[in-house]
């Protein structure tokens, strides 16, 4: 009889839809403790070209669907790990057993959605188990389940790692998609007044986000196209000082995997005993906080240094993808 060890050397895991890049940590990692696991992309419909009608996408979903519980039933994993609350849909109506991961807006918005309200729900309900990724989710969660766990998300600490400033003069980017929900436009208002006081600075974001529109064209930021996780990681070293979100009080990944990177991080966190060590970030909620801060980093070179730094071992030892990957491990053993 196989130990546990041994057992989980046999297990036979399939993650379900690639949010944030989540699934595809939690892939690699389960991979290098010596899980077989691999990672499924449904259809969604969503950035695809061409304008398909509503009917046409409907029918890609539910061919995609059958596919993947053909393919369930024929693999026969011991785990289905889904990502994103509604999707869970997807093994209430292919009657296989499933874990479901929520993400966010998945969740906190859709729990209370007239249309999505049900189906989350049930998604939750039938669940063999629910794991969340952020502390704000906790409350949302346990309305459905009173048994969520808690998993962090795992960062690529080996690929967002600290690099030697590249950039000349300083720089400062806006790492977080410009969305309403990440607080843009208060991070919009602080970054506007910051270049007001100091012309020469280079200000830069991703040109990401369902509120990019309103404001690419607003003069004091630059757009970086959106690039691959990969080039993400060799982006965020050429800057000085990386701005996140100031919405929900959380990190998101593209603040950890700066702070991976060694780079000070300014957001709104309001989690701090969440941890046993709260996260070295710079903490700020207005604009003017926010343009104090940033401003107070670009003179303080050693500071950013040394903040920097502490935020790559607080995300290595909180976060990593092969520790995170092992604390899940664990929970499909039990």
């Amino acid at each position: 009889m196989p130990t546990a060890n041994e057992y989980l050397i046999l297990m036979k895991v399939l993650h379900v839809n690639n949010v944030a890049n989540v699934p595809d940590g939690l892939v690699k990692g389960l991979r290098e403790i010596g899980i077989e696991a691999s990672l499924y992309q449904p259809y969604t419909g969503i950035d695809k070209p061409g304008g398909l009608s509503k009917l046409r996408v409907i029918t890609n979903r539910v061919g995609n669907a059958r596919a993947l519980a053909a393919q369930i039933s024929r693999e026969r994993y011991d785990v289905v790990h889904i990502h994103y609350a509604y999707f869970g849909m997807l093994g209430v109506l292919g009657r296989y057993p499933y874990w479901l991961h929520c993400h966010g807006t998945d969740i906190r918005r859709n729990l209370y959605h007239p249309a999505y309200k049900k189906i989350t729900f049930m998604s939750l309900e039938q669940a063999d188990r629910v794991l969340y990724s952020t502390p704000d989710l906790k409350a949302h969660a346990e309305k459905a389940r009173t048994d969520a766990i808690f998993l962090p998300n795992p960062v690529h600490t080996e690929m967002f790692k600290p690099k030697d400033f590249e950039g000349t003069g300083d720089k400062v980017l806006l790492i977080s998609r410009i969305d309403k929900v990440k607080g843009v436009d208060v991070a919009f208002s602080a970054l506007e007044k910051l270049r007001k006081s100091n012309p020469a600075l280079q200000i830069d974001a991703f040109a990401w986000g369902s509120d990019l529109e309103r404001f690419k064209n607003c003069g004091f930021v630059n757009f970086i196209p959106k690039v691959s996780h990969k080039d993400i990681a060799d982006i965020i070293p050429n800057y000085r000082v990386i701005v996140g979100q100031f919405e929900l009080g959380i990190m998101g990944m593209s603040e950890m995997e700066a702070m991976a990177c060694a780079r000070p991080v300014i957001c709104r966190f309001e989690y701090q005993n969440w941890y046993a060590e709260a996260p070295p970030l710079v903490l700020a909620k207005g604009e003017d906080e926010i343009v104090e801060r940033i401003e107070e980093l670009l003179a303080k070179p050693k500071l950013c240094k040394e903040i920097g730094f502490s935020g790559r071992e607080w995300v290595v030892k909180y976060h990593d993808y092969i520790s995170v990957a092992e604390r899940l491990a664990k929970m499909y053993e039990t």
